[in-house]
């Protein structure tokens, strides 16, 4: 069949962008150990080049849609783009890797993830942070635990217990009783503290947290903690547990880890650990330790005023208050907070916008994909996701005719076509199509469509930070996977093909969907501080006239641990953690 479609149709979008704004990149490079100085950032094409400090610290200029090459001697050069949001940068590089015959392994040093989880009670060198479990004894640095039973429990708050523990601690007098307390270390310098409060990461000190609510506390002074958490921790780090979020179970009881279990090692790859054995910031146990509804609003605006500077405790919030109470007044005034504050920036809009999709609220996602449409008119992945929020609004017609504009700008030249990419939004295309032939032959608007012989259960991800890095593992109901990696190193090309072209997407097809498939993931990061929010919408008997789908929304913060995502059941709808 042929395209029939008015030309002027193709002209209602622009496709200019043009981004002269200046940006400056910050960020610290490290071997995922130590710190690495006189690393080489050039931007790729121009003789602009700057190199990192003893600290492993960088600063360069650059703007958008520009590209930064880190190089070392004896690592692998790393490429990265960078973006409209692009503000923070911490890199890791590898060593370059020459491959040895004959190499056998006879014995594992390091403990995995699930076995530091099953010790953490026992192990009193253990942290729980969100790049996982460290083991403060092995750490390449100078670090000091604290326990929680040996802190004085007549001490007014953190700040007392910090005077007493560290000796030539700075702390300004003129802030007792503020909650923006700032903490200085002897040698950090003029950079204050970084705090890490189950998962939290604040500036300030947590003079709010009960004393006797603290697990252990793990302190880091001078540079050891660049390493993972980058310049902000450039004056040290403070890491605290808590007793709520730290206590080990037994998965599927309220029982203690059985700590007998790790005699033998009969761990297996494909495990992973469900979501009740990952630590969550503390607004968030404190909002789940409410008995009602009014304790439970009256608990938020207090934690605000210590909180409201982060964009993730407002998505929380609102997913508690949504999940917990459906409370629609609570969570239309987050969500109007959100888009006030956060107006230019896509990825917490998107973020926002997965919540808004997983509650079907298809009307409101709508709204905030056409304002990320603006901010991102040369995204390709824009486009996928306004002509699904289109499809999903129930206007069929404006859903195809985006993209049909997506085909005409490939034919054009203006896009590129993605090898992954592609793919999907073709699929996509052709399925709009099919299943809604009969609503766009009555609006008298025609296209082709391609045969495709695809059946079954159709997994699409998404994510709203293109600087994540992970693994999706999918376990079939024989025990067996497939591991997925969008890495920059073990997945090079792919990761370049979705920068280079400006989408966050991967699908996976089910061909024969008996029985129960598991989806696992381990985050890796995106070279911040931030979590990334993703969004798996699976689609059922895929291409039937029966089609259906349904999305779930993860955020992804503890890094390094193989987690549970879903199960997806034959003939039921997903389960989630």
């Amino acid at each position: 069949m042929k395209h029939f479609l008015p030309v002027f149709l193709f002209l209602l979008l622009g496709h200019v962008h043009s981004q002269e704004t200046i940006k400056t990149i910050k960020g610290t490079i490290s071997d995922g150990q130590d710190p690495l100085r006189d690393v080489n950032i050039t931007v790729k094409d121009t003789d602009r080049v700057v190199s990192t400090d003893a600290s492993g610290k960088y600063e360069i200029d650059t703007h958008e849609g520009e590209t930064l090459v880190y190089s070392h001697i004896g690592k692998e050069t790393l490429e990265i783009l960078v973006e409209d949001v692009t503000t923070f940068l911490n890199v890791t590089l590898r060593d370059k890797i020459q491959e040895l015959d004959e190499v056998v392994v006879t014995k594992r040093y390091h403990k995995t993830q699930k076995e530091l989880y099953g010790e953490y009670n026992g192990n009193k060198n253990l942290i729980k942070t969100i790049y996982g479990i460290l083991d403060i004894s092995k750490m390449p640095f100078r670090a000091q635990i604290i326990d929680g039973d040996d802190i004085n429990l007549s001490a007014v708050d953190i700040l007392t217990v910090l005077r007493a523990k560290i000796p030539n601690v700075f702390i300004p007098n003129n802030t007792a009783g503020r909650n923006d307390t700032p903490v200085f270390f002897p040698r950090g310098g003029s950079a204050p503290v970084l705090w890490e409060v189950d998962g939290m990461l604040m500036r300030s000190a947590p003079t709010f947290i009960d004393i006797q609510s603290i697990d252990r506390m793990a302190i880091i002074q001078g540079l050891g903690a660049l390493v993972k958490y980058g310049s902000p921790a450039a004056g040290g780090l403070i890491v605290i547990n808590t007793k709520v979020a730290n206590f080990s179970r037994e998965p599927g009881t309220n029982l203690p880890y059985d700590q007998a279990k790790l005699r033998n090692n009969f761990f297996e790859k494909g495990d992973a650990m469900g979501s009740e054995n990952l630590a969550v910031p503390m607004y968030v146990q404190m909002l789940h330790a409410t008995v009602d509804w009014n304790e439970a609003k009256e608990s938020y605006f207090q934690l605000e005023k210590i909180y409201g500077q982060s964009p993730y405790f407002y998505l929380d919030a609102r997913s508690y208050f949504q999940k917990e109470y459906k409370d629609k007044a609570m969570v239309k005034m987050i969500t109007n907070n959100i888009e006030a504050n956060y107006s230019n920036n896509p990825i917490i809009l998107k973020a926002l916008a997965y919540q808004l999709d997983e509650e079907r609220n298809y009307g409101a996602s709508l709204e905030l994909y056409k304002k990320i449409f603006i901010l991102r008119p040369h995204y390709q992945q824009s486009y996928h996701d306004l002509a699904h929020a289109y499809k999903n609004s129930g206007k069929i017609e404006r859903a195809a005719l985006l993209y049909a504009r997506h085909q005409f700008l490939l034919r054009e030249g203006l896009f590129n076509k993605s090898e992954t990419f592609s793919d999907i939004l073709d699929r996509d295309f052709n399925n709009l199509l099919v299943q809604e032939g009969e609503v766009l032959s009555r609006e008298k608007v025609f296209f082709t469509s391609d045969e495709d012989d695809f059946s079954g259960t159709r997994l699409v991800f998404e994510w709203n930070d293109s600087e994540a890095e992970f693994e999706l593992q999918f376990v079939n109901n024989n025990k067996r996977y497939y591991t997925f990696k969008h890495t920059s190193f073990d997945n090079e090309n792919h990761f370049k093909d979705g920068k280079q072209n400006r989408f966050s997407c991967q699908e996976y097809l089910i061909y024969d969907p008996n029985g129960t498939w598991q989806v696992n993931v381990n985050y890796l990061g995106n070279k911040s501080l931030t979590p990334t929010y993703i969004k798996a919408t699976v689609y059922y008997d895929y291409g039937k006239p029966y089609q259906r789908h349904e999305s779930k929304v993860f955020k992804l913060r503890v890094k390094n641990s193989n987690q549970e995502l879903f199960k997806v059941q034959t003939g039921d709808m997903l389960t989630a953690r």
